[in-house]
């Protein structure tokens, strides 16, 4: 849901039909990201990503009727779309599709804030009635009972590698298995188009011996609401990445962790990951209190 919000409240501000679904079962599906939505405009156009497109063709069709209400659909998967999935073919994946205005209004400014969400429904068969806004709690999870719907939302933390070798190798398996969302990016100009999109919980991690493209990065990260910025390398090119901003009149870089990481004694790529990893946390979680 996170990675629509914008494109829904965009379509719900300009008056134009938009349509959203996501999945109810996600330990169905454990490769995908639980809180994966698409949303599909008038002609199939589609936003986002739910289950890789495995079941797009069918959510197309469902858009076409133009209902006015949110339903639940069992999707029964067949020979393509389980092997599309990894899953065996018959799987029931529970599918709730809705018209994005019949969803509460004030869904839209904390999904943006990637901040949790929670909403419940009254289930009449498969149709969907009175969906409402409830206080969040835990971790994205989906419960469906006979006569109620609940759904919340927690955002993953998105992390932000600029650069390669070892060290972003390392970052990369150290950040998955506390469970984030890992990004690498090579490109410059790509790495501060996304740097834009973060928040306060994710991070953004640049190393490399290229002053210029690590500092155009580092100044776009500042410039942005990413909580955790850190600077890979030794404390000259610290020094350089640091001239390299003052002569661009950014002098305030108290924001970026340079080494980043806590002061263990770190000697591997892989303690270094760890460090760099905790001190996310440590300032996330900081940042919550």
């Amino acid at each position: 849901m996170y990675g629509i919000a914008l494109s829904v409240a965009a379509c719900l501000r300009g008056g134009t039909r938009v349509d959203v679904a996501w999945s109810l079962d996600p330990e169905q599906t454990p490769t995908f990201d639980p809180t994966d939505a698409v949303a599909i405009t008038p002609g199939g156009g589609r936003l986002g990503s739910l289950l890789g497109g495995a079941l797009d063709s069918r959510l197309v069709e469902l858009s076409l009727v133009g209902a006015n209400e949110g339903r639940v659909v069992a999707c029964a998967l067949d020979e393509l779309e389980s092997s599309a999935l990894g899953v065996p073919q018959g799987t029931v994946v529970r599918i709730v599709f809705a018209p994005a205005d019949v969803l509460p209004d004030e869904i839209w400014e904390p999904l943006l804030e990637r901040k949790p969400v929670a909403i419940v429904a009254t289930k009449d068969d498969d149709r969907l009635r009175k969906i409402r806004l409830i206080a969040p709690e835990g971790s994205t999870g989906f419960c469906l009972e006979d006569e109620q719907l609940s759904a919340n939302w927690a955002p993953t933390p998105s992390l932000v590698l600029f650069g390669g070798g070892p060290m972003a190798d390392a970052l990369d398996h150290a950040a998955e298995f506390v469970g984030w969302s890992v990004e690498r990016v090579s490109g410059a100009d790509h790495a501060i188009g996304i740097a834009a999109t973060l928040s306060a919980i994710d991070g953004i991690v640049v190393m490399g011996h290229d002053t210029e493209a690590v500092g155009r990065v580092l100044q776009a990260a500042l410039g942005s609401r990413v909580g955790y910025i850190g600077s890979i390398g030794p404390s000259s090119l610290q020094q350089d990445r640091g001239d390299w901003l003052a002569f661009r009149g950014i002098s305030d870089t108290r924001r970026v962790r340079g080494p980043a990481g806590f002061p263990i004694g770190a000697r591997t790529p892989e303690e270094v990951a760890v460090s760099v990893v905790c001190e996310m946390l440590s300032v996330r979680n900081d940042a919550d209190n």
